[in-house]
């Protein structure tokens, strides 16, 4: 999942977070074609250049570089190894993207049934299980999603995001604060941590 979306009601600022949702699949999928399909097993989360992308991510200075960054790990995030798996991972975002969630909800069990053991294919079923108010489902799917891929910021993000919808502000707080462990650049999750933080009564050390 992406962004950090506020909760209404409770005075959280609004975040584009579906805007970011439908261009950064492009996005990286653009850079996925420059980076070509490897075809190996080093694809996906397992690719070993992802650890070295963490460290420029956490190191990196000017949004420019966050966010060339940030899209090359998408990038090997969405990278499947496989042709027909990397269509069928596009073709669901176009229809989450349109509206169509039945048809991507149906193309993402698909990925998810083929490829339990990628982390997007998670990711992006519970983003749209999100879009779709199934937010217990969500958080079932970004579980999954943590265990093929701890670091996802994407996905820990969405996991405070489902927990502000389910009230449950500490966990929210706790999802994001790990988010940025990870990816220190996310400003909505920075300002949804400060406003949390606030209202827990919790101070930074």
């Amino acid at each position: 999942m992406l962004g950090a979306a506020a909760t209404p009601g409770l005075g959280w600022r609004m975040v584009s977070w579906r805007r970011s949702l439908r261009c950064l699949p492009a996005l990286a999928l653009v850079l996925l074609l420059a980076l070509g399909t490897t075809g190996t097993a080093l694809a996906d989360q397992n690719d070993p250049a992802l650890d070295g992308l963490f460290r420029d991510l956490k190191a990196a200075q000017s949004p420019q570089l966050v966010r060339q960054i940030e899209l090359q790990i998408w990038a090997r995030w969405f990278e499947t190894g496989s042709e027909e798996m990397d269509r069928m991972l596009l073709s669901g975002d176009r229809a989450l993207s349109m509206g169509q969630y039945n048809r991507s909800y149906a193309i993402l069990n698909g990925v998810i049934e083929l490829r339990p053991d990628l982390s997007e294919g998670w990711n992006r079923r519970a983003t749209l299980r999100y879009l779709m108010g199934d937010y217990q489902g969500s958080i079932a799917d970004i579980d999954e999603t943590l265990k093929l891929e701890p670091r996802h910021f994407g996905a820990l993000s969405g996991l405070g995001l489902c927990h502000l919808r389910l009230g449950n502000e500490e966990e929210a707080l706790d999802a994001f604060e790990r988010a940025l462990i990870h990816n220190p650049h996310m400003q909505g999750v920075k300002r949804n941590v400060k406003e949390l933080r606030d209202r827990l009564g919790r101070h930074a050390i």
